[in-house]
């Protein structure tokens, strides 16, 4: 057919036509050097009644020279301060040299005395922006500003954004205190009703030295990035930090927990061996919750299967016999079980559902929840619950038992 056309020569004219102009560029191609991606944007709470708002852009010219002879770092933050979120980005553009686009932004970084004062508004804005996806992830800076956090280059991700997306994906991989929310997740707890925000806290392991970051990759223990416990959110505003084995364990709660590691004395397993150390690790850890109301009193359920492997073992028992690999099982048991209970009260004490306990009971008992919703905060703080766990050791490693020193 478009051999047939091209036998007249108007026609043939108008296609060569189309053609160049399809090769020679794209209608909406813009330079990078003309415009200033941003990346993350930190937001602490202002000097008045606004906000204070780190932009972090990325400096093309500095990306493939990080290490180099060259100087300067491949990313700059601009704060500014603004009543509003956008009214802090339009206001950036009187320090920032380029055209500011957001279509790469993957991170938002909320300060903890913002957090604390509510972090609704934020979002709102977020989910209005065109440029803005909504699966930029959220975390809270914790004991520092966010521009803080924005302020550390380390020399294996000398992007902060990476580094703190990658470090809380291979945490939630190999201990399992982070998780990954974006900003659609959030914006669905606050739009539906029984449950609470949960989200990644993310600090520096240690504070900034020196005026020039440069200086930290220089370092042989430089500043990092760390993800430092989980905030516990009642509506918008952060309530209480969870940490360590507790952080942990609400993740275990939730089946975000992928993997982690439980160490114990050989002594807890049999009073008669002796005092070295076992380590056993859990894989593909999954919880159900369900709520019930039985002659008016709301009962709260977590079952939990948490298959698990020895990892270490420097014990005198013998792996051989299944009587060991029964009372590992129960030892498992009984930990997880004791800081699930611990959990479990410290958020009932600060009315906090951040497991949604009060989403499952809507859907199971809808009647009763349209009755009693408005007063779930004080129902779910008074529930009784129970926690059942099934542990099933299948696996020792590459060997039984220990080696003997000879």
């Amino acid at each position: 057919m478009i051999l047939n056309l091209l036998k007249g020569k108007p026609m043939k004219k108008i296609l060569l036509s189309l053609i160049c102009l399809l090769l020679s560029s794209c209608s909406n191609y813009r330079e990078l050097n003309n415009l200033a991606a941003i990346i993350s944007i930190g937001v602490d709470k202002g000097k008045e009644d606004g906000y204070r708002v780190t932009f972090q852009v990325v400096n093309p010219g500095q990306l493939t020279k990080i290490g180099g002879n060259s100087p300067g770092l491949p990313l700059i933050n601009y704060p500014v301060e603004g009543e509003t979120l956008n009214d802090a980005y339009r206001k950036s553009s009187a320090i920032i040299p380029r055209e500011i686009i957001t279509s790469h932004l993957s991170l938002l970084i909320i300060g903890e005395e913002q957090a604390r004062e509510g972090i609704y508004p934020l979002l709102d804005s977020f989910e209005r922006a065109k440029q803005t996806r909504s699966s930029v992830l959220v975390f809270i800076s914790r004991g520092m500003s966010a521009e803080e956090v924005l302020e550390v280059v380390e020399p294996i991700e000398s992007n902060p954004t990476k580094s703190m997306i990658s470090t809380t994906e291979n945490n939630k991989k190999m201990y399992g205190i982070g998780d990954l929310i974006p900003i659609y997740e959030l914006v669905h707890l606050f739009s539906s009703e029984g449950k609470d925000p949960i989200i990644t806290g993310i600090s520096h392991s240690k504070p900034k030295e020196g005026e020039s970051q440069s200086q930290n990759l220089e370092k042989m223990t430089p500043s990092v990035i760390e993800v430092n416990g989980v905030g516990l959110f009642k509506n918008d505003r952060l309530v209480r930090w969870l940490d360590g084995e507790q952080a942990r364990t609400a993740q275990m709660i939730l089946s975000e927990s992928k993997s982690t590691t439980f160490p114990f004395s050989c002594s807890q397993i049999d009073s008669g061996s002796n005092k070295e150390k076992l380590t056993l690790t859990t894989r593909g850890i999954s919880s159900t919750l369900t709520t019930k109301v039985k002659n008016s009193e709301i009962l709260l359920t977590i079952d939990i299967v948490l298959p698990a492997d020895v990892s270490d073992f420097n014990c005198n028992m013998d792996l051989e016999d299944p009587k060991t690999i029964e009372r590992l099982e129960e030892t498992l048991e009984e930990e997880v079980k004791s800081q699930m209970n611990q959990v479990m009260e410290t958020v009932q004490k600060e009315q906090t559902d951040v497991f949604g306990f009060g989403e499952k009971l809507s859907k199971s008992n809808p009647k009763y929840w349209e009755k009693h919703k408005k007063e779930w905060d004080d129902l779910f703080s008074k529930a009784s619950f129970s926690i059942n766990i099934n542990s099933k050791i299948s696996n020792t490693g590459m060997r039984t038992n220990t080696f003997e020193m000879k």
